[in-house]
């Protein structure tokens, strides 16, 4: 995985159990989204934000952008099959879908608002 910091400041941290990625920000909670199940025929982007008040992290476009995902899209490849067309003798292929290539998924982390940890002192 490509992970990229965006800009200055403290990040959520991150964790990666197979294809299973966990974002946290402390005292507000955590969100993971399983990459492969994700992925789509075309390039997948993955926000996730906090709240206005910063007391929830959740999967989508919220007041604070605290990572952006890039899932790649799905690749596929073509082999041959043990059957012969019986019309013109070739070999028939099939098509299947390959395994998510984790070092092309791309995290990209935003820092913190600064206020974040001023909330979490006052409560």
């Amino acid at each position: 995985m490509i992970v990229t910091e965006v800009n200055s400041g403290p990040k959520a941290a991150y964790a990666l159990t197979g294809t299973v990625l966990t974002l946290s920000v402390p005292e507000v909670g955590s969100v993971s989204v399983d990459l492969a199940e994700g992925q789509q025929e075309l390039q997948r982007l993955i926000d996730i934000s906090l709240d206005r008040g910063y007391q929830h992290l959740a999967e989508g476009i919220g007041a604070w952008t605290v990572a952006t995902i890039v899932i790649p899209p799905i690749e596929s490849e073509v082999y041959e099959t043990d059957e012969v067309d019986p019309e013109t003798g070739q070999p028939i292929v099939g098509v299947r879908r390959l395994p998510l290539d984790m070092s092309k998924v791309q995290l990209h982390l935003w820092g913190l608002p600064m206020s974040l940890s001023n909330t979490e002192e006052e409560i």
